[in-house]
């Protein structure tokens, strides 16, 4: 980089670096910079371009960078340039290279980082021009990514999300998932579905492959997916705003928009930071039986707001407002033997989604020791229509609906600190409270009858704590535990219970966790984990409000051995990557199932086993081009089935792909006149079942999703061009969208057809 006006470097160099530099120091515009040459990470870049301006640098978090005057004043040059002239000569420079100093992950609650954690894990660091040109886009975002990540696809905010094959069934019920997700340090579900937030204004997406049942506690089998907001920043204001078209093919159009805004209210020590955004996803599905076209059209409208106090250098206290709506006017499957896009159906089948969540999450350090309290509280109403119109010929309307408002109370402390260099410690206790009410009701369409109301409750107090070691230089040996205590209740909405004899259970836990870690050298990590993991037994409430009585099922245990590696995480690796085999032994498999006629139940469907292979390869062989490759093989069989499934010779657990995998390919290179973005992405997702016995047993899978997009950008903002299903493929990626009808095996949810998103985006 040539020298020139150090306010121009620095806005070129945060655009190719992709990170943010808050300046509030006055008359920067007047400071000169000799400028750099060659190969940087961020740090010595920065260094470099401040050198004899009078300015520092601090790192506010991973992403935002705060210059400060240095107790010298800075030297002035003589007179600037003309503006005109010093704005046509941004001269042309490198990105500096991806790797550099470890990542540490949050979601491991320790300072642990990629070269030292002793598990899988994944970590995907979205800029705000991607999350952008996303559209809106929430968990499908993640899946994209990560091929690892799996999910049913009955539609936005009603889907189950799996990880390394750890799957119990393709269905929604009462039961808890075989995976937790967070948002910050706050529990976001227990037992409901992914509500799929939209990752506007996330800095990070990091992904614990399960079991985490250690540090996590129950539901957790599978791994945890964290979401990192970008926090708040004390010094500056910033607005981001981002806005698309979207059109698809034989559908109707969308579009989607958002705004963000960082204000500090008391400069170093209040600022908020929110974003409210609303997208629309155009229907692409017909109705012959109600001659109505693209009945699937999909709104999510939400708002979040991050006010963080800093008292001093040592406290800090986050408040988290968050509120999310999915509204679906109807589902998205089509059936086999139909027109393509096509379905029948008697009524509309909508769906609604609405989230809500607070939270207060206080932070205090003592040198190498850190203090972390997070309290939440969520609200989480899902209601949900099924159209039960029997299959025989002339048969009037029937119509299910399902409504199930959560309640989930989680509350977590815990202190962590260093231990003889390298190692690192743990302890904590954590809460959890979740109440569910499950209303079904079903008859004539506005008129229905009450099938069944049902109120769930689950306490689940836990203690856990976990020790990094140092056995040598370059050894590190984990051990950790956890305790838990848990409660649950059953019971009909409404029945007066005398106490003592509602229908309960109670079950206390001991899960276990060991890892070695071993460096043989700067940026080599080879690891061995051993971990555990549970979902409490489930309680089945049958009979009526008269007479009840309760079934209990056996709590579903996991044990898993996985061996590793990582590879080119020192500073300027070209060449990065990973490999990681595992075995898992589950047992007592807990799962929601749906009978023959089409009403949800919980069963045991036996015991099991699942073997998983996965590898990641990313590349840089220059500055400007990266190219990144991941997938898995994956085996899993139901060895000791129930009763039930004995006679099955077919016994692969349901909804997860026998292989998978992601190549993909990105150009991204600052000239003088603008910034060119151009991408590309390929993804396969093999064969997979609908469930484990017939009629359920459907098959599905067996595609490609290829995107590809570019982007121009212009000091601070930007044009963006992105196709996604670029092959326009209609393969089934899910055999499922109606109960009462699935056993027919004609159901069938396609892609989105090939679709076209011209956006637009602008920091200010």
């Amino acid at each position: 980089m040539q020298g020139g006006r150090l306010s121009d470097a620095l806005i070129a160099f945060s655009e190719q670096a992709n990170i943010s530099i808050a300046i509030t120091e006055p008359g920067l515009e007047a400071v000169r910079t000799k400028g750099i040459n060659g190969r940087y990470d961020v740090s010595d870049a920065l260094q470099a371009l401040l050198k004899g301006s009078g300015y520092a640098f601090v790192f506010v978090d991973a992403r935002t960078v705060r210059l400060v005057r240095k107790s010298v004043p800075a030297p002035r040059a003589p007179a600037p340039a003309p503006v005109a002239v010093a704005r046509a000569a941004i001269p042309q420079q490198p990105l500096p290279p991806r790797q550099g100093p470890d990542i540490i992950v949050i979601a491991t609650k320790q300072r642990l980082g990629l070269a030292t954690y002793p598990a899988s894990i994944s970590v995907v660091e979205p800029d705000r021009v991607e999350l952008a040109r996303a559209g809106g886009q929430g968990t499908a975002f993640i899946l994209g990514k990560l091929p690892q990540l799996s999910s049913t696809n009955l539609g936005p905010g009603r889907n189950k999300v799996f990880i390394r094959g750890i799957a119990d069934s393709s269905f929604n019920g009462p039961g808890q998932g075989t995976i937790s997700q967070y948002f910050g340090e706050t529990r976001l579900i227990y037992s409901a579905p992914d509500p799929d937030l939209a990752l506007y204004d996330v800095g990070r997406v990091e992904v614990l492959e399960g079991p985490q049942g250690t540090l996590y506690g129950a539901g957790t089998l599978g791994g945890i997916i964290r979401l990192v907001p970008n926090e708040p920043d004390l010094q500056s204001t910033q607005i981001s705003a981002s806005a698309g078209l979207r059109l698809t093919q034989e559908g109707e159009p969308g579009g989607d928009g958002a705004l963000t805004v960082n204000l500090p209210l008391v400069n170093d020590t209040l600022a908020v930071r929110a974003v409210a955004y609303k997208s629309t996803d155009g229907g692409y599905i017909d109705d012959a039986e109600r001659a109505l076209h693209d009945i699937n059209r999909n709104e999510k409208t939400g708002f979040r707001a991050l006010l963080r106090w800093k008292p001093d250098t040592d406290w800090t206290v986050d408040v988290t407002a968050l509120t999310q709506d999915i509204d679906s006017r109807d589902g998205q499957y089509t059936l086999k033997g139909e027109p393509d896009l096509v379905r029948r159906s008697a009524i509309a089948q909508p769906f609604d989604n609405d989230y809500r969540l607070a939270d207060v999450t206080v932070r205090r350090g003592w040198d190498d020791v850190q203090l972390v309290s997070a309290t939440g509280y969520a609200n989480h109403d899902i209601k949900t229509t099924f159209d039960a119109t029997p299959m025989t010929s002339g048969a009037p309307p029937v119509e299910f609906t399902e409504d199930i408002k959560v309640r989930l109370l989680s509350h977590e402390t815990r202190v962590s600190g260093s231990l003889g260099g390298s190692g690192t410690w743990i302890a904590g206790i954590s809460l959890v409270d979740n109440q569910d009410r499950v209303v079904r009701r079903l008859g004539d369409p506005g008129s229905t009858a009450l099938l069944t109301s049902i109120s769930n409750s689950t306490l689940d107090v836990a203690g856990f704590g976990e020790a990094g070691i140092p056995v040598s230089r370059n050894l590190v040996m984990t051990l950790g535990g956890r305790v838990s205590y848990v409660h649950q209740t059953s019971e009909f909405i409404g029945q007066k219970v005398p106490e003592g004899e509602e229908p309960a259970s109670t079950q206390a836990r001991v899960l276990p966790s060991a890892g070695l870690s071993w460096t043989p050298r700067p940026g080599l990590l080879i690891y061995g984990r051993f971990q555990q993991g549970y979902r409490p037994g489930q309680l089945q409430v049958t009979g009526s409000s008269n007479s009840q009585s309760a079934e209990r099922f056996g709590s579903d245990r996991i044990s898993t051995m996985e061996v590793g590696l990582r590879f080119g995480m020192e500073k300027g690796a070209r060449l990065s990557g990973s490999l990681a085999a595992s075995l898992a032994l589950w047992r007592d498999v807990q799962a929601d199932l749906v009978g023959l006629d089409g009403l949800p139940y919980i069963a045991n469907i036996g015991s099991g086993r699942v073997e998983n292979l996965a590898a990641s390869l990313a590349w840089h062989p220059d500055d400007f081009f990266s190219v990144e490759a991941a997938g898995f093989l994956n085996s899993s069989e139901l060895t000791s089935p129930s009763a039930q499934y004995g006679e099955e010779t077919d016994r692969d657990l349901p909804n997860i792909a026998d292989l998978g995998w992601r190549v993909a390919a990105k150009f991204d290179r600052q000239y003088a006149w603008a910034k060119l973005t151009l991408d590309a992405a390929v993804r396969y997702v093999g064969y997979s079942k609908l469930a484990i016995s017939g009629p359920f047993a459907l098959g599905q899978g067996r595609y490609y999703d290829a995107s590809t997009g570019a982007r121009l950008g212009f000091r601070g903002w930007g044009l963006s061009i992105d196709v996604d299903n670029l092959l326009n493929t209609r393969a089934n990626t899910f055999s499922y969208g109606n109960p009462f009808s699935v056993t027919q095996g004609l159901q069938q949810t396609p892609m989105r057809p090939r679709s076209i998103r011209i956006g637009i985006d602008a920091n200010f």
